[in-house]
């Protein structure tokens, strides 16, 4: 798979910086002032993409507008499309880069884009790449001990995508497709008339950048992989607003639980607060509502299982309890007549992947009772509708809210967090301290929420599980207070 450029990359230890000021000078660019710091943006992001494919791989490298790439490059802030295309012709020039189309086709003496057209055809057959790859050639700057152990920090991201408006049925077709959902243009997002709130939304994500860059979050290297630094974050809206969505994605964000746990801060390792069963829990709360679970909980899903006629294992009921409500959340929908799919999953099969519902009588039967049961349980869910009470308008926009808050608040305590949806990335030394910062910003924040809009009052402590590397997780219980 070719390697998609991105200007996101900074040099972060004295080879990478060394590298990028090797390379300026051949190329004859600057590394001075405001065109200087775009330019040391294109190069380090370059020899990351390097790196990572090698020499001989082939790198993704759009024009960067928006109508040729769903991201664009006027949505990085370290540079724009112009900027990036004259280094690269500069690249290309000196031969650091080449052009599928200018490569030899294997045809008489023709290129590859001389044999298509002579075969009359603009498209690819499956032999020849599309326009905007280029192969990487191999040179003495690449070949330098120092680009082995040349570190770059991902630190320039997007502050604020927007995707378009989609239905969720499209949506549930279109991640199954593995398919990225579609953004608005720079100017939909920035000068619309949406551009007031598109900036205040990506104020504290400069904010957190800024700081970040102090403190990135580093994954250690292994036998197989090079060490990976974080130090930015893109909040990604949906439904073409930016009061629907809304959460923090970075390059830590898509990794799994057990990965992160490796993860360190200021060099030390980290730990992952998380809100237990948030989506239910935070739904609930925002609209006031009790949840049928006792005096206090730590697994509130274990409330709808205990309702369950049911003969399955409880960890597997437990799996299928929550898929339920993600799906009723996710589709603003309480009286579902069945899953949103009955297919296996696409990748190997693990425990955390098993397929939890099949085609038949008896899957329908379990889907629609354990939906009955966690409405018992979670009557909030009666609220759900498919306009904007639902997970992906309503509650993921609170739900990250809720976490800039407390991002922002630990940061004004001097703590470095990181956030993956409902859950704090820390130190393990700032464990205490981030525990009850995020308790608290919950408690202000439902509170406000509820006086706003008029809902009943309810003040609650979270219940949260707080995960480390080699140690069993630690559950805190919830309850309401007074």
């Amino acid at each position: 798979m070719n390697r998609r450029f991105k200007p996101q990359y900074l040099p972060y230890n004295d080879d990478a910086h060394a590298l990028v000021e090797a390379l300026a000078v051949e190329l004859g660019l600057t590394l001075e002032g405001i065109t200087g710091a775009k330019h040391k943006a294109i190069l380090a992001s370059f020899l990351y993409c390097v790196q990572e494919a090698g020499v001989g791989a082939y790198l993704d490298w759009s024009g960067g507008t928006t109508s040729q790439d769903t991201t664009g490059f006027s949505f990085f802030p370290a540079t724009g499309a112009a900027t990036v295309r004259s280094v690269r012709a500069k690249l290309v020039e000196a031969g650091y880069v080449i052009l599928f189309d200018d490569l030899p086709s294997g045809i008489g003496a023709m290129t590859n884009k001389e044999a298509v057209e002579w075969m009359g055809s603009s498209s690819s057959d499956g032999r020849l790449k599309n326009i905007g790859s280029y192969r990487i050639n191999e040179m003495p700057l690449l070949s330098d001990p120092q680009f082995v152990s040349a570190v770059f920090v991902d630190a320039q991201r997007p502050y604020v995508m927007v995707n378009k408006p989609e239905e969720y049925t499209d949506k549930v077709e279109r991640k199954a497709a593995n398919i990225k959902a579609p953004k608005l243009s720079w100017s939909e997002v920035y000068k619309g008339k949406q551009g007031r709130q598109a900036s205040a939304a990506a104020k504290p994500v400069k904010e957190m950048n800024a700081f970040w860059a102090k403190h990135p979050l580093v994954l250690p290297a292994t036998n197989t992989d090079r060490a990976q630094h974080f130090a930015c974050a893109t909040r990604i809206f949906h439904d073409g607003s930016l009061i629907s969505g809304g959460r923090w994605y970075g390059g830590w964000t898509n990794l799994k639980s057990h990965k992160r746990l490796h993860m360190r801060i200021d060099d030390e390792p980290v730990c992952e607060i998380d809100i237990n069963a948030s989506q239910p829990t935070l739904f609930s709360s925002l609209l006031g509502t009790r949840m049928n679970v006792g005096e206090t909980w730590t697994d509130v899903y274990a409330s709808v299982v205990e309702r369950l006629d049911a003969g399955e294992e409880r960890t597997l009921l437990r799996k299928m309890v929550k898929q339920v409500i993600v799906e009723m959340l996710g589709s603003g929908n309480c009286n579902r007549t069945g899953p949103a799919s009955t297919k296996p999953p696409k990748k190997p099969l693990d425990f955390a992947d098993v397929q939890l519902f099949f085609e038949g009588d008896y899957s329908k039967r379990m889907y629609l009772q354990i939906q009955r049961a966690a409405v018992q349980v979670f009557p909030a869910l009666e609220k759900l509708d498919t306009t904007y009470l639902n997970a992906t308008g309503f509650l993921s926009y609170h739900e990250s809210e809720i976490l800039t808050l407390t991002l922002l608040k630990l940061k004004a305590l001097g703590v470095a967090a990181y956030g993956v949806h409902d859950c704090v990335i820390v130190k393990q030394s700032d464990k205490a301290v981030a525990v009850e910062t995020y308790r608290s910003v919950i408690r202000e924040y439902v509170a406000t929420h509820q006086r706003v809009n008029n809902h009943p009052h309810l003040n609650i402590e979270v219940s949260l599980t707080i995960e480390e590397l080699g140690i069993d997780k630690v559950k805190l219980a919830g309850c309401y207070g007074d």
